[in-house]
């Protein structure tokens, strides 16, 4: 009997039909905003830009197929709808303006930097100065509209007459620089070698922030596995890389990190504005310091 029971309620349990489903459809009161990344180098190496892109409503697919005759070649492909290619971008330092263009892609040979779906300065007379106030401009079509504003930081300084002229891979060494009273900084490392290039060296590849008023720090290998593979060389350079940043930079890529998302756009914290007036993202401001010294197995 007791069998029976059991087969009748799993027979039962069968037969019942889930309910209907009926489709709703998703609404959104969101409307599309802007969303900038700028930033102003006070470093030679490293090129000013700004990116331009928008969010979309629900509505809105995010590719959008394009036909383009290039060399009489027809080519079909899809293109991102996130990007904002018709913007114009304007930017100030108070006294000259500057007219950043955009460009689907450019390759600087001088400086091997390559740029994809940004606007850049063609002129060189770009030269933003520690303490200078400098401004942006964004209009779009569809009545969008964005300000910005960044102030340049201080320029870093490592004190190079402290550091000797060669570092033992398996020593230590105390590196000072420039305090700072209100900007953060940033200290890299790593190994270039004279022959073959960048090669991996275990431990030496570092990267630390800086707080404000922090002065020195001692830089040694960490520690690596005995196993991890590492290139043979004898000697290379060992290269620093100090980097001070304004805080609409320190506070949108460093301070907010935990809460960083990662898109097309690139990476940093989600929704948030610094910088900037009528939209989201960043505009911020960076100058940089370099030092090289040999260094030995």
């Amino acid at each position: 009997m007791i069998y029976i029971y059991i087969i009748s309620i799993f027979f039962i349990s069968c037969t019942i039909l889930p309910p209907d489903l009926e489709w709703e459809d998703v609404t959104s009161d969101h409307e599309s905003t802007l969303n900038i990344i700028g930033l102003i180098s006070a470093d030679s190496l490293i090129t000013s830009f700004v990116r331009v892109q928008r969010t979309l409503d629900m509505e809105e697919a995010s590719d959008s197929l394009i036909r383009d005759t290039i060399g009489g070649n027809i080519y079909i492909y899809y293109t991102s709808q996130f990007i904002v290619r018709n913007a114009e971008v304007v930017v100030k330092n108070g006294v000259d303006e500057y007219i950043f263009e955009y460009k689907d892609f450019s390759f600087d040979v001088n400086q091997n930097e390559v740029f994809q779906e940004v606007y850049l300065y063609n002129g060189n007379d770009l030269n933003p100065q520690q303490g200078e106030i400098w401004t942006l401009h964004v209009t779009a079509p569809g009545g969008f509209e964005v300000t910005g504003q960044t102030t340049i930081p201080p320029t870093p300084e490592i004190f190079t007459e402290d550091l000797p002229d060669t570092f033992q891979i398996y020593r230590e060494m105390e590196v000072s620089w420039q305090p700072m009273n209100d900007n953060y900084q940033l200290i890299n490392s790593g190994h270039l070698g004279g022959e073959y290039g960048y090669e991996y060296i275990c431990g030496i590849n570092q990267e630390f922030i800086i707080s404000p008023e922090e002065s020195s720090g001692i830089y040694r290998r960490e520690w690596c596995d005995p196993e991890a593979y590492e290139s043979s060389w004898d000697e290379g350079l060992l290269f620093f890389s100090l980097m001070s940043m304004d805080n609409n930079y320190y506070d949108y890529f460093i301070r907010y990190g935990d809460a960083e998302f990662t898109s097309a756009f690139g990476s940093g914290s989600s929704g948030r504005s610094f910088g900037i007036d009528g939209g989201i993202g960043v505009f911020g401001s960076i100058a940089i310091d370099r030092h090289s010294m040999i260094m030995i197995p």
